[in-house]
């Protein structure tokens, strides 16, 4: 029900099981997060762990970590190497100067409402709580690539509509909301099969967009 109030608050690892629930119905089964990651995830690190409620019931979720600058350059050739597996049990550094987004989902019947952006906004303005952030980043997914294979990836990935909006629909949620394109990565995430294996990584301004 739409009019219920939606409550947005840390994870426990109680919420692992229906946090897997929306990933299975959000993301391409091969990308999902099983309840045993998001377990890990929540334990490593729990305020990063969001989840989004409504009538006593989990209709998004949404995760963090915080890693060293050194430990994005050593690591930012795969997503398994970046979230240690998908767990960040040895990703996540408590004194992480970067505070790397990871993903974001919502149950079906749910989209449409904002869930979605009100997740990563949520995990920003914690972001930009912390004092000791100097960057607030995210490895995206350019998840219409596969439809576009005669175009190069540079292109697709600067690609604009005639409203100057990103044509890629997952890079338009994130270069919307005030992020700007990094760099792009080949073969970052080999089963992502709609992204043909590329990875964009985004960053979102430290301070908020005057």
């Amino acid at each position: 029900m739409v009019g219920s109030p939606l409550i947005i608050r840390p994870a426990t690892v109680s919420d692992a099981a229906a946090m897997a629930r929306v990933d299975a119905a959000s993301w391409p089964a091969e990308l999902a997060t099983t309840a045993a990651e998001w377990v890990a995830r929540i334990l490593a690190f729990p305020a990063g762990q969001l989840v989004a409620k409504r009538n006593g019931r989990i209709v998004g979720s949404s995760s963090a970590q915080r890693i060293t600058s050194v430990f994005l350059v050593e690591n930012d050739t795969s997503y398994e190497l970046v979230t240690d597996t998908n767990q960040f049990t040895g990703s996540h550094n408590a004194g992480g100067e970067i505070y790397q987004l990871v993903g974001v989902g919502v149950l079906p019947e749910s989209r449409g409402e904002n869930l979605g952006r009100q997740l990563v906004d949520q995990q920003i303005a914690f972001a930009r709580s912390l004092p000791d952030v100097q960057r607030i980043v995210g490895f995206t997914r350019p998840a219409g690539y596969h439809a576009h294979e005669n175009i190069a990836i540079n292109e697709y990935v600067h690609g604009r509509d005639e409203n100057g909006h990103a044509t890629d629909s997952v890079l338009a949620f994130h270069l919307g909301a005030g992020a700007h394109i990094v760099s792009i990565h080949a073969d970052f995430r080999s089963n992502d099969v709609a992204a043909r294996s590329y990875g964009v990584l985004i960053e979102y301004p430290v301070g908020p967009v005057e």
